[in-house]
């Protein structure tokens, strides 16, 4: 009997092709992007880390007056979370490091971590040859050890089984290799060298101590929200015990893919909701052509029901015309996602200068095909099972004597109605939703960051080893290194910061000469960046007021800052800055040192140019004062950029050789990768808004083309009754607008809290969210009118005797 039903289904769906064919891309169409959605964001921040018990792997962060910025946690603080906190179990912390490798090719930059010693633990990971750090090793003064990666394994020794106990110079120090971990491994991110941290809080006071993230796994039962209640209240044991250090600072825990999101969960949800909604938008499209199949049928299948036939078995024939059309969709769907996914894979890579994330492995898994057959069985029961059984279980005589020869019947009109609103409700949604993603990444992209980024190759440089232990060395090598590229043929002018704008950096708590810092009121934040003099005027950073940095700056004992005209409108929005003294709280510790402001310069993006990072206002500080290990030289090319790439090369070996240059890009490239993630997801969406606007068009106008065409037997009875064209067309446009207000308002206002949500995160305003919706409350509107319009005046445009002669 199913194969009986099976054959007769098929042989309907043969007889309309064109039915099938397009029925058949509705569901391909919204399986597959709900899905692709799913999938990808499973992979970037939902999936458990690849380790065994990587469920319950989190990570351990500091926030800032309740702002998830993921900075690092004061070490004495991180002991304190660790003796206090119930619901954690195997703490462990490490902080990020860059490493400078000297070996017979030259010296290499790499990523690595220092860490506690059960790092690799805590990951349930072994090396594959050697072993892990021990608590001695641990310890400040210990001998130096290093555990390196598979990769630089195989490039750096040739994959050489006799490594271990070998000496491997790193930073200037001569560590010595104990361990290879296995292939692939990069935890917790994209680190390929671990050595131990080699700190200890008990001997070192609060304002000295350093600063770490922390490791640790959930205890059976235990939920990141009960952590972060149980976080909350030893900070603000700590915040009362020591106001000087603690002062609006929490703690929060993440699992380690989530980490990097910050507070922009309520954005990645706001997606998730976008994408069931594309899904339930081709279901209703579906189940509106098989509903209309259906209402053809009506009869028959009243027939049918009055000779005897088991309602079973005409729900059953019924239904799997839905069967064989989602499944169909569904398959063609993963092999689309299958390509989709790889290209994913291709464009994330370009996010990052060196490694993606090690767990970012796009594909079609266990999950995507989960999430695909569940969406294929909801939208079977919801396009074939409860049409089929609402069609069969009608009365067979009510049937038979409603919906006559040319008219709509009662049941068949409210259903109509409903499909319309829906339909006018999702795509209201859904646009609005697209629209306000095409705004934010046009905000992101067209963002001034402060300074010209054309024409200029930057990449970093660290300074390790012996020769730059003090500031003094530091300040020399800089401005050594400056003289020489700018004296270099085919190089320009030379800029020398710590971070340049555009690039994220350290964002300490500052202090104002003569303002009070309560509990209520904690530090604020800036930007704080080393610079050498003359360097902003070259970026083309513009001077507000007061003067730029020059010779008479330099000198480890001047103490002198050019502040953001954001930072004036927040801290001196009525007063004249240039004279104010300001200090680096974190920096200082219980000696203040006051910095006093010489001049005003335009406000600088550093890191994203959205969310409340792009806002943060910053303090630039001479690097001939205040030098930093880690620099980005910008160079302005000349020369191509091959030619200056290797005219930096010569110029840092000649200088030092074992200092690298690493992360060499054009400026504009690295620019270009805070938006990319954005420019990349802003796209997707526009993709789900196209697929929306079509689904919702073809739909709309299916739907009240259907019901129009049904009804043309009635408007030849008016027309031959004497009412008039204008009437008949005025009263079902009339329909038209009310079904757009039912729908339409509750989209508008689903649409509109979604991109609240998104301004969680991205800058957008209240402004933006109505010039938006007026917008698609005007295209959709439009549709509706013209899908209303159209076949009311194709069914005018009869004869009346030969509307009421019409099937």
């Amino acid at each position: 009997m199913i194969l009986s039903d099976i054959k007769y289904a098929i042989r309907l769906l043969t007889k309309r092709p064109g039915f099938t064919i397009l029925t058949t891309l509705v569901m391909t169409t919204g399986i597959g992007l709900s899905v692709y959605l799913f999938s990808f964001f499973n992979v970037m921040v939902f999936k458990a880390l690849p380790f065994e018990n990587g469920d319950t792997l989190v990570q351990m962060s500091a926030s800032r007056n309740n702002f998830k910025g993921m900075d690092m946690i004061n070490l004495h603080d991180y002991y304190e979370i660790r003796k206090n906190v119930k619901g954690l179990g195997e703490f462990g912390a490490y902080r990020n490091v860059s490493l400078n490798v000297s070996g017979r090719d030259g010296a290499r930059r790499y990523g690595g971590i220092a860490a506690e010693p059960n790092v690799f633990k805590l990951t349930r990971t072994k090396p594959i040859l050697g072993r892990e750090f021990t608590q001695a090793e641990n310890q400040p003064g210990a001998e130096r050890v290093v555990v390196i990666g598979y990769d630089v394994w195989r490039t750096q020794f040739g994959g050489d089984k006799n490594i271990i106990d070998q000496s491997l110079k790193i930073n200037g120090d001569s560590h010595r290799i104990i361990g290879v971990m296995p292939e692939g491994y990069f935890f917790p991110y994209s680190s390929e060298m671990w050595v131990p941290l080699r700190e200890d809080a008990t001997k070192s006071n609060r304002g000295d101590a350093g600063s770490v993230f922390g490791l640790a796994h959930l205890n059976p039962g235990i939920t990141i929200e009960d952590v972060d209640k149980e976080l909350a209240i030893i900070m603000q044991r700590l915040e009362q015990r020591y106001p000087k250090t603690n002062t609006g600072v929490g703690a929060y825990i993440t699992t380690i893919p989530m980490a990097d999101i910050e507070d922009g969960a309520p954005f990645i949800y706001s997606l998730h909701v976008v994408a069931v909604l594309i899904l339930i938008l081709a279901a209703i499209n579906v189940a509106n052509l098989l509903l209309a199949r259906a209402i053809e049928r009506g009869k028959e299948t009243a027939i049918r029901v009055a000779l005897g036939a088991p309602r079973f078995r005409l729900v059953m024939q019924m239904l799997w015309e839905s069967v064989l059309i989602c499944v169909t969709g569904g398959v063609i769907a993963v092999l689309l996602l299958a390509w989709g996914l790889e290209v994913t894979e291709g464009v994330t890579k370009s996010f990052f200068v060196e490694k993606p994330k090690f767990w970012w492995k796009f594909g079609v898994d266990s999950y995507t095909l989960s999430i695909c057959i569940a969406f294929v069985i909801g939208t079977i029961l919801t396009t074939g099972l409860l049409p089929a059984w609402k069609n069969s279980g009608a009365d067979f005589n009510a049937v038979l004597r409603d919906g006559t020869r040319g008219a709509l019947g009662k049941k068949a009109g409210r259903l109509n109605k409903v499909l319309v609103i829906s339909e006018i409700f999702v795509s209201m949604t859904v646009l609005i939703a697209a629209t306000v993603m095409s705004v934010v990444n046009f905000k992101a992209t067209q963002a001034d960051y402060g300074a010209d980024p054309e024409g200029i190759l930057s990449a970093q440089v660290l300074m390790t080893g012996s020769n730059y232990d003090t500031p003094e060395e530091r300040a020399i090598f800089l401005k050594n290194l400056q003289a020489r590229l700018e004296n270099s043929t085919g190089i320009g002018k030379v800029m020398i910061s710590s971070e340049l704008p555009g690039e994220m950096g350290a964002k300490p708590n500052i202090a104002i000469e003569g303002r009070e810092y309560t509990k209520d009121q904690g530090y604020p934040q800036a930007n704080y960046i080393s610079i050498l003099p003359g360097a902003l005027k070259k970026l083309g950073v513009e001077l507000r007021e007061g003067r730029y940095f020059n010779s008479g700056d330099d000198g480890l004992d001047k103490t002198t800052v050019i502040v953001t005209e954001s930072f004036v409108e927040r801290h001196f929005p009525n007063g004249n800055p240039i004279g104010k003294r300001i200090r680096n709280v974190e920096a200082d510790g219980n000696a203040p040192h006051w910095l006093t402001i010489v001049g005003v310069v335009e406000h600088t993006i550093q890191g994203e140019s959205f969310g409340q990072n792009s806002k943060t206002p910053s303090i630039f500080r001479p690097a001939t004062q205040d030098p930093t290990e880690q620099v980005t030289v910008a160079m302005e090319m000349k020369a191509e950029k091959s030619d200056v790439t290797h005219t930096l090369r010569d110029v840092l070996k000649s200088i030092d050789p074992e200092l690298p240059a690493f992360n060499i890009e054009l400026y504009t490239q690295s620019i270009e990768r805070y938006t990319a993630p954005l420019i990349f997801i802003t796209t997707v969406i526009l993709l789900f808004g196209v697929a929306a606007a079509v689904l919702a068009t073809s739909g709309i106008y299916g739907v009240m083309s259907n019901t129009i065409n049904q009804r043309t037997q009635e408007i030849g009875v008016k027309r031959a009754l004497g009412a008039d064209e204008s009437r008949i067309t005025k009263e079902f446009l009339m329909t038209g607008v009310k079904q757009l207000l039912i729908g339409g308002v509750p989209g508008v206002i689903m649409g509109c809290m979604m991109g609240v949500a998104m301004s969680e995160l991205f800058p957008v305003t209240i402004v933006d969210l109505t010039i938006i919706s007026s917008v698609i409350v005007t295209i959709v509107g439009g549709a509706v009118i013209i899908a209303t319009y159209v076949p009311t005046k194709r069914a005018l445009d009869m004869e009346p005797s030969q509307a009421l002669r019409h099937e």
